[in-house]
């Protein structure tokens, strides 16, 4: 695989999870159940690949709960993200998403015990303030802009948690078995939730046949079919590269969302300007994350140097 193609099939990634609040939207399910389906139909491919590729899980029990945990952690954010387009609607949701940046600065500091770059935190902040004026205009635009905004941003915290936990994961094991057992974990979560706590509609086995369509959509080609492309992807491609791209998830929802479900998705100019400064904020995050690295590299080589 050439440079070239590793990033246009990133983009094939970045629009395929883009595409899934589009699912989101258009399965009938709640949040709960269209969960539970998304985890089981995605398990289930991972274990055909797991078997024709002959993938081999590399696994102690020094990190197994961990693992299990932090699949814990996929699950309610997996809820939390269906639940806020479910509640409001997908660009209210995907906006409130990208607080992810600001959770992020706070998170990994402290997972990595490293000091917090005070430059993420200024952007965090200043993300959180644009998605407040947003919350305060779009009333009339979403049936519930807060508790999406809510659900948004919990669906970005612990997406910061178990991607920043995960880093220190892929030392101990590799990506595919992190992310099956993850993912096994998390279906036992969201099934054990939805016996428990929520009511499980009559036809949770019994979908219609347009539901039954999208959830394999969403399920194999809008997650297992990313995951895997995109562990390709790493070989070729910088994680600068990566991130950048990967912040292109939100703009592609919500482009979606505005031409597939038009009205619904309609928005203010207001809601517009503000996800432009966000996405200017997020771009202005990931140059100064690569130009700081450069920094630390150049450093260190002068210290070698200085050392001979």
């Amino acid at each position: 695989m050439t440079r070239n193609q590793a990033f246009l099939l990133l983009h094939i990634c970045v629009f395929a999870w883009g595409f899934t609040a589009i699912l989101g939207e258009l399965i009938t399910y709640d949040s709960v159940s269209l969960v539970w389906w998304r985890l089981l139909v995605v398990n289930l491919s991972l274990l055909v690949y797991l078997v024709i590729a002959r993938k081999k899980l590399i696994l102690n029990k020094s990190i197994f709960w961990k693992i299990a945990g932090v699949g814990a952690i996929v699950g309610i954010h997996w809820l939390c993200f269906f639940g806020g387009i479910k509640v409001a609607n997908i660009s209210i949701t995907m906006i409130s998403f990208s607080t992810g940046t600001f959770f992020t600065a706070l998170i990994e500091p402290w997972v990595y015990k490293r000091k917090i770059n005070p430059n993420e935190v200024i952007i965090g902040v200043l993300i959180m303030l644009i998605i407040s004026i947003i919350g305060l205009t779009e009333f009339e635009n979403s049936e519930n802009p807060i508790w999406g905004i809510v659900l948004g941003s919990l669906a970005a915290l612990t997406a910061a948690i178990f991607s920043t936990f995960n880093g220190k994961l892929i030392q101990k094991s590799n990506s595919f078995t992190i992310s099956f057992v993850e993912l096994i974990f998390a279906f036992i979560l969201v099934s054990i939730g939805l016996l428990l706590f929520f009511e499980v509609p009559d036809n949770l086995f019994s979908p219609s046949t347009e539901d039954i369509w999208y959830i394999l959509l969403l399920g194999i080609g809008c997650t297992a079919f990313p995951f895997i492309a995109s562990v390709e992807v790493m070989k070729k491609l910088s994680p600068f590269s990566v991130n950048l791209a990967v912040n292109l998830e939100i703009v592609y929802a919500i482009i979606l969302g505005y031409f597939i479900f038009r009205t619904k998705e309609q928005m203010t100019p207001t809601f517009y300007i503000c996800g432009a400064m966000i996405g200017v904020l997020i771009v202005f995050n990931e140059v100064l994350k690569r130009k700081r690295k450069k920094r630390k590299a150049n450093e260190t080589i002068i210290d070698d140097l200085e050392l001979k």
